[in-house]
């Protein structure tokens, strides 16, 4: 139970960690790969430093006691060192190259959080010495450690998850991560106490360190491989799940923890019925992971959102093998008791390695390189191939038969590679039967589709399988209404590309246009909607930074008269709270030139919603102006510290060039309008100003870095359609009913173990 606790607070830490990391950093592919590979480099080399120390330990419980204590008190610093963190980043930011900051990037998120992950590491290793005291415990032992942790990060991360962030916040729910870890210390050192003699174990002789054998290394590489291979899959799945959801954060949460329960559940069922440590039988089950690893990817890709639960349970039998093989791959490794701690340690370590660089390889090298379909298929074979050779070198004389049989299974799966519907992705398939011209892309970002053609009705982008703009008035007119409230403005930020419609037409008023996009991909489709498109993105008046723009804004210290926002739909979307948070308009505000104005478009949502993030931006500047959009289908919200007004002249030199009445005339969702309709149209749309604001947006709960309500929603619903939610509600069930099935089963098990040793 005490390592239980540990897995949970280990999984609530990374969560609030990686988000806090992020915004510092920025909410980019590389900034989460830095920060996920820094935690894992932290767990790895504290199992190394555990496998060292654990052979000399007689205490080793209150050894681990008091581990699970520091781990919890410096988990209660964490937030001194982001501080000074994002500092050393800033500067960094501001004066050194691209390349040279992302070392720095990497250096710093290993130094926060390297103290305090290398003592996690350490944990397996020192238990291990105190629960294995003799040779047969060895397999059984670490198979239930290693299970009971894993079932308590599942545990810790469907609580933060589903529960603890929505209705604390990050802040609070590390606290209860703290208490966690010292609970689990505490209970550590008094059981130590109690147990006094009965706790120490004998201490070895200092020699008893024979040096690895071709076997081991052999071991050591397989379990690299695995380790490796599932990130990869971890990765890759996530992205297929992906695909038309909106990149709902409870998808990314489903996935990972129904990875983590069949990684427990494989560790459990090891310790009840795992009695073949033969290298024959771990190749055996690899080339069997190696082929059911596409079968979430077939279904996922055939019936997309629809059988959203029923693929992300896909994912199951094929973690189930993983966790089982994690403990056979020790029981082969250790030879004795006496090595335990010193073989879970190495073992863990490479394993945790291989995960460092599939999470690199699978979100730099294959997404970009195969796309996700063939990524997947690709890891799937590499895994069958390396478990097939490991299962035929060793198998017995006569005993072909089984991982001839586990092959060939294998590869009937991967037979899917032949098959173009199973790799295309659902929203390919979708678009593909319309008949309609498009193009896929797939970066590290992102999964990109645009659709175009002469019928520029026809014309949408999509992210992540998720229609999020296409060819319209609205984002026009972003531009354009910013500059009429401040006629003299010279300089405009324009966060969010899309199809560079609010880019396009802020070169057109004549602004010196500044564009941030997270995605490298979407300036480069910009040809897809506009045919005179490389007239701006190479524009003297354009420029545009691949970048979060969030981290943009707080770590610039460029000023800009307007800031633009065109926020991507859908605004339940992972990651799309840092543009919502009221700290982000802090900054917004600071990064405006005296008087200067921030506009951001929001479509029209659920009242509740709509009066949250007003409550959110108001505090921020003295004056805010809602304005309804041409089509009165959402509103430009804007702020500033100077009154916002929009006089006819104004108005009219704006929209009545004759530039700018030709772009908008463009747009297919609005007629063609006189200069005198359009200064009509603008001082009629004017729906709230200041205390209008106030009392319109009355009291409530506000967005923050540490409240990101419309990420986390389950309870209150807040940024979710109906279908939405009842889609996150019907995957968390799932998820959810799965993790209490392994709990009872666990219980069951353990009740049958203390039955039988009290028969006589």
């Amino acid at each position: 139970m005490l390592f239980l606790a540990s897995g949970a607070a280990g999984l609530i830490y990374q969560v609030v960690w990686t988000q806090d990391l992020v915004l510092i950093f920025g909410d980019t592919t590389l900034a989460i790969v830095t920060t996920v590979s820094a935690f894992l480099a932290g767990l790895g080399i504290g199992s190394l430093v555990g496998a060292a120390v654990a052979a000399r330990l007689r205490r080793a419980l209150a050894v681990y006691g008091l581990l699970e204590i520091m781990v919890g008190c410096l988990a209660l610093l964490m937030p001194v060192a982001f501080g000074v963190i994002a500092t050393v980043f800033r500067s960094a930011y501001l004066s050194l190259p691209p390349a040279e900051v992302a070392l720095i990037r990497f250096g710093l998120a290993f130094v926060a959080l390297a103290p305090v992950t290398v003592l996690m590491g350490m944990s397996l290793p020192v238990l291990t010495r105190h629960l294995v005291r003799e040779d047969p415990d060895v397999g059984d032992r670490i198979a239930r450690l290693y299970g009971l942790n894993t079932l308590g990060a599942v545990a810790g991360l469907l609580a933060s998850g589903y529960l603890l962030i929505e209705l604390i916040g990050l802040r609070e729910t590390t606290l209860v991560a703290v208490g966690l870890n010292l609970c689990a210390g505490g209970g550590a050192v008094v059981m130590s106490a109690v147990l006094g003699a009965a706790a120490a174990g004998p201490r070895p002789a200092a020699a008893a360190r024979p040096p690895l054998q071709g076997r081991h290394r052999l071991l050591l590489a397989v379990t690299f491989t695995s380790g490796l291979v599932s990130l990869a899959l971890e990765v890759l799945w996530t992205r297929m799940m992906l695909q038309s959801t909106g990149s709902s954060i409870y998808v990314f949460i489903a996935v990972v923890a129904v990875f983590l329960i069949g990684i427990a559940g494989g560790s459990l069922i090891y310790e009840r019925r795992g009695r073949d440590p033969r290298l024959a039988a771990l190749g055996a089950l690899l080339a069997g992971a190696g082929g059911l690893a596409v079968a979430p990817m077939i279904l996922s890709n055939l019936s997309g959102p629809h059988w959203l639960p029923a693929a992300v349970l896909l994912i199951l039998p094929v973690t189930v093998i993983f966790g089982y093989t994690f403990p056979l791959t020790v029981r082969l490794f250790v030879g004795s008791a006496e090595q335990a701690s010193r073989g879970v340690g190495l073992v863990y370590a490479a394993n945790t390695a291989g995960c460092v660089a599939g999470t690199v390889l699978a979100g730099f090298v294959l997404i970009p390189q195969l796309g996700t379909s063939v990524a997947i298929i690709t890891a799937g074979a590499v895994l069958a191939l390396v478990g097939g050779a490991l299962a035929f070198g060793f198998a017995p004389r006569g005993g072909k038969l089984r991982p001839a049989g586990c092959l060939a299974a294998a590869a009937a799966l991967l037979t899917v590679f032949f098959i173009p519907a199973a790799k295309l992705t659902y929203v390919q398939n979708e678009i593909a039967a319309t008949g309609r011209a498009t193009a896929h892309f797939e970066d590290s970002v992102a999964s990109v589709d645009v659709t175009g053609g002469s019928y520029i009705r026809s014309r949408h982008l999509l992210i992540n399988g998720f229609a999020i703009t296409y060819l319209t008035v609205i984002t026009k007119v972003l531009a354009y209404l910013a500059k009429a409230a401040r006629p003299d403005a010279t300089s405009m930020l324009n966060i969010c590309f899309g199809m560079g419609a609010t880019y396009r037409s802020s070169i057109i008023a004549g602004l010196h246009t500044t564009a941030v996009e997270l995605d490298p991909t979407v300036p480069s489709v910009m040809p897809w909607f506009y045919p005179d498109a490389s007239t701006y993105l190479h524009s003297p008046l354009g420029h545009i930074i691949i970048s979060d723009g969030r981290n943009y804004v707080r770590l610039s210290n460029k000023r800009y008269d307007l800031i633009t926002v065109d926020f991507p739909p859908p605004i339940w979307s992972a990651g799309a709270v840092v543009l919502l948070a009221q700290e982000f308009y802090q900054e917004a505000a600071q990064r405006l030139t005296a008087g200067g104005v921030f506009a951001t478009y929001m479509p029209l949502a659920e009242p509740g919603l709509e009066k949250m993030i007003l409550r959110t931006i108001r505090p921020e500047f003295r004056h805010v102006s809602i304005v309804y959009n041409p089509v009165h289908t959402g509103t430009y919200i804007m702020g500033s510290q100077a009154p916002i007004t929009f006089t006819e002249p104004a108005i009219r030199s704006v929209f009545g060039s004759k530039a700018a009445r030709a772009d908008l005339a463009s747009a297919p969702d609005f007629h063609v309008r006189s200069t005198a309709q359009w200064v009509s149209i603008i001082r009629h749309s004017v729906w709230l100003t200041d205390n209008q604001v106030n009392a319109y947006a009355g009291t409530g709960p506000a967005i923050s870095d540490d409240h990101p309500l419309t990420e986390y929603f389950l309870y209150d619903g807040y940024a979710s359609n109906p279908a939405e939610q009842s889609l996150m509600i019907r995957l968390d069930l799932v998820v959810s009913g799965l993790l209490v099935l392994l709990i009872l089963a666990a219980a069951a098990d353990s009740a049958a173990r203390r039955r039988a040793r009290a028969a006589p």
